[in-house]
C-alpha cells in the first residue's frame, strides 16, 4: 500500500531540503505579473514542503504563509525564517479572504482537485489568482538512463501521480477560468554525492526501491559513464499554469 501522502516526505525531508532544485526568476515574475500584484500583498504557498517556493515570493517583500501537513518538512522551512501553518491544502486554516495569491510548486499533483479549488476560492480574495508549477525533467542521455533506472528498481515509480495527468485535470476544471500557462528552463548540476542526494529526495525512491544499495550503484555507474569534469546535469522545463477561480 502506497504511504499517505501527507506523511511520505518525512524520510526525505532533509535531501529535499538540500538537493531540490529552485525555480527561475522568471518564473517568479511570470506569476506575479498574471496575478497583477505588487509587495506587500498576500500569498498562500499551499503545499510549501521546506519552502522552496515561500522564499522565492517572500524575499520580494511579500508577505507570504506556508502552508503543509508534513512536520519534518516545515521543521526545514521553519528554520530559513518565515511564517508556516502546519495545515492540509484541502483544510488551510487561512482567513476567508485573506491572499491575492496562492502558489503550489511541485505540489498540485497530490492534492484532490475538487476540494482544493473550493478551499483556494475561500482564502482568495475576489479576482484572485492560483499558480501551479513544477520542474520536470527532459530528455538527455543521463536522464533518460536514470529514467530507466527509476522503473527498474521503484515499485512505486510508474504508479505517482505528476503533472503530466494533472495538468489536463486542471484545465479541464469547472472551478477554473482565465488560465495561462508558460514553461521556462531550469537545470542543476551535480556531483556523484548530488546526484545520490537527489535521488534520495524522491518518495518513489526512499519508499519504493526495495534494494537501494543496488540501485545506487547502478546510478553510481551511469553517473560515470556520462559524466563530464565530474558532474551531470539535471536539466528541467519548469512548468506553470496560473489561473482564476469561478
Amino acid at each position: 500500500m502506497m504511504k499517505d501522502p501527507k506523511e511520505r516526505f518525512s524520510e526525505t525531508a532533509d535531501a529535499y531540503g538540500k538537493y531540490r532544485p529552485s525555480y527561475p526568476p522568471a518564473l517568479v515574475e511570470w506569476v506575479l505579473r498574471a496575478a497583477g500584484i505588487l509587495p506587500p500583498s498576500w500569498i498562500g504557498d499551499v503545499g510549501c514542503g521546506t519552502g522552496i517556493s515561500t522564499r522565492l515570493f517572500a524575499e520580494r517583500g511579500f508577505h507570504v504563509v506556508g502552508v503543509d501537513p508534513n512536520e519534518e518538512m516545515l521543521r526545514l522551512a521553519v528554520a530559513h525564517g518565515g511564517r508556516f501553518v502546519r495545515a492540509e491544502a484541502s483544510a488551510t486554516a487561512l482567513r476567508e479572504a485573506s491572499l491575492d495569491l496562492v502558489v503550489s510548486g511541485q505540489a498540485f499533483h497530490w492534492f484532490d482537485l475538487a476540494t482544493v479549488m473550493l478551499e483556494l476560492r475561500r482564502v482568495l480574495k475576489p479576482r484572485g489568482t492560483v499558480a501551479a508549477f513544477w520542474n520536470r525533467r527532459t530528455s538527455t542521455p543521463f536522464l533518460d538512463e536514470y529514467e530507466r533506472l527509476l522503473r527498474t528498481h521503484s515499485t512505486e515509480y510508474g504508479g505517482i501521480p505528476g503533472p503530466r495527468e494533472t495538468i489536463p485535470r486542471i484545465k479541464a476544471s469547472p472551478y477554473v477560468s482565465d488560465l495561462r500557462e508558460a514553461e521556462f528552463e531550469n537545470a542543476q548540476e551535480f556531483d556523484l554525492a548530488g546526484v545520490l542526494g537527489r535521488a534520495r529526495s524522491s518518495s518513489y525512491v526512499i519508499h519504493g526501491v526495495r534494494d537501494l544499495p543496488a540501485f545506487e550503484r547502478a546510478l553510481a555507474a551511469a553517473f560515470e559513464r556520462f559524466q563530464a569534469g565530474g558532474k551531470v546535469t539535471f536539466a528541467y522545463r519548469s512548468v506553470v499554469l496560473a489561473w482564476r477561480l469561478r
